[in-house]
């Protein structure tokens, strides 16, 4: 069974993410800012992260830089609302950083799964 690392400070995200996952037989660990992530991240084998950008404590993308450097193995897959301009704009900054793939929020749930389904597929 693969598991997912689900990053994000708003609840509601991280249920959707989980509802929309759930039927591919996904386990899931659960952090509400990238602190949170980095700790469960190092403590726990992960097959993905799926990452908020816009976190207290520490954003997607110093989460990003810190998870590359210690295991470049795992993909990371960010994602924003944010705004367009600006959301658009910091996901480019996450790839070029790291994350492996990007979506815009709010995303179909057919959009999330393909993603999904391609990274690991990569794996």
């Amino acid at each position: 069974m693969k598991k997912l690392l689900l990053i994000d400070d708003d609840r509601k995200i991280l249920d959707l993410l989980q509802h929309y996952l759930k039927q591919d037989g996904f386990s899931f660990l659960f952090a509400s800012d990238g602190d949170e992530g980095i700790e469960l991240f190092h403590e726990n084998p992960v097959d993905l992260v799926i990452m908020d950008i816009f976190m207290p404590n520490m954003d997607g993308i110093q989460t990003i830089l810190e998870m590359k450097r210690s295991c470049d193995c795992c993909p990371i897959l960010a994602i924003s609302g944010g705004g367009e301009f600006t959301g658009l704009e910091f996901l480019r900054q996450a790839k070029a950083l790291g994350a492996d793939e990007a979506l815009v929020k709010p995303f179909s749930k057919d959009e999330l799964r393909k993603t999904v389904e391609s990274l690991l597929a990569c794996d």
